[in-house]
């Protein structure tokens, strides 16, 4: 019971048996076994968490912001990658809920229906993050990818006249199909039809936006917009291998303001949003409703701020 005591509750053993127990369970290398636990206080304190790729920095400023609210109230996250597909997402929720987390981080406003009915079922906590719905799983922190798109184009066509694209594949990416729809609809604000021979979709990375600018620049666009910076820098690097000079000859706009938005040359103008933000007040959302706190905002509107610099 002393040991037990230990683990659970140390301030309420003297000093010295403390110590001589944990001296023993660092020798030991003993970790407890939670299962029996979590089933007597149907409570596991794990987060379930799943995001698209591990491979972009955005992802993880928002992880880190997630974790740290999380770990503020003793609860930690297990992680989850979906490829941007629905279809593992589905399974990923499955595999979390199979494992009674006490709640769920979810990427992205879309999901299946089978998803929908699991976590409806489950009756946990859910925050979706990166994106904006009037009618969330259960609680949304994120941004309009529609205005944040509709603001840079808007942007470039005010300087430039007529504005391309270069975004990411919208299958099973909500995020990507509301910044191809922000695009579209301040093309049509300013009375511009939407050339289909100046719009590239490809997938998400430094090597994709090259390619996709190599074949932007024989229609010679005047401007483009990448819905992402990863897409945006691999265009800049395009431009200056074919030498076309940026922006004198084409102004570049992409999204995200990643750390290298504002390291290249010239530096990309870009829309910013609030990843470390988006994930602690995630985080802290999720806190609030296991720890019965009321949570005033189920729908959380991070904003998004347009950086100007030299590329645009």
């Amino acid at each position: 019971m002393t040991v037990v005591r230990v683990m659970r509750e140390p301030e309420r053993v003297a000093m010295r048996t403390r110590e001589r127990v944990e001296a023993v369970l660092r020798q030991t290398g003993y970790t407890p076994d939670l299962t029996a636990s979590a089933l007597a206080s149907q409570r596991t304190r794990l987060v379930g968490a799943i995001v698209p790729v591990l491979t972009n920095s955005l992802i993880a400023e928002i992880i880190q912001g997630l974790t740290d609210a999380l770990s503020g109230d003793g609860l930690q996250m297990v992680l989850g990658v979906s490829g941007f597909s629905s279809a593992k997402e589905e399974e990923l929720v499955h595999a979390f809920l199979s494992r009674r987390v006490d709640a769920m981080f979810l990427t992205g406003v879309t999901r299946t229906k089978a998803t929908l009915a699991m976590l409806e079922r489950a009756g946990i906590p859910v925050v979706e993050a990166g994106n904006l719905t009037r009618s969330p799983v259960d609680m949304v922190v994120g941004y309009s990818n529609v205005e944040a798109a509709r603001t840079m184009t808007r942007y470039l066509l005010q300087r430039y006249g007529s504005v391309g694209y270069i975004g990411a594949f919208p299958e099973d990416n909500d995020r990507a199909r509301d910044r191809r729809s922000g695009y579209e609809k301040a093309m049509a604000a300013s009375r511009r039809q939407v050339d289909a021979a100046l719009c590239i979709e490809t997938t998400l990375d430094i090597d994709a936006g090259a390619a996709a600018m190599s074949k932007m620049l024989a229609r010679k666009p005047r401007a483009v917009f990448c819905s992402a910076d990863a897409l945006a820098v691999g265009a800049l690097y395009e431009c200056q291998r074919q030498g076309v000079d940026v922006p004198s000859q084409v102004a570049i706009g992409g999204f995200d303001d990643i750390v290298l938005a504002a390291q290249v040359v010239p530096a990309l103008t870009t829309i910013r949003v609030p990843r470390y933000e988006i994930g602690k007040r995630a985080g802290a959302m999720l806190c609030d409703r296991l720890g019965g706190r009321p949570v005033r905002k189920r729908v959380v509107d991070a904003g998004f701020e347009l950086v100007s610099r030299s590329s645009a």
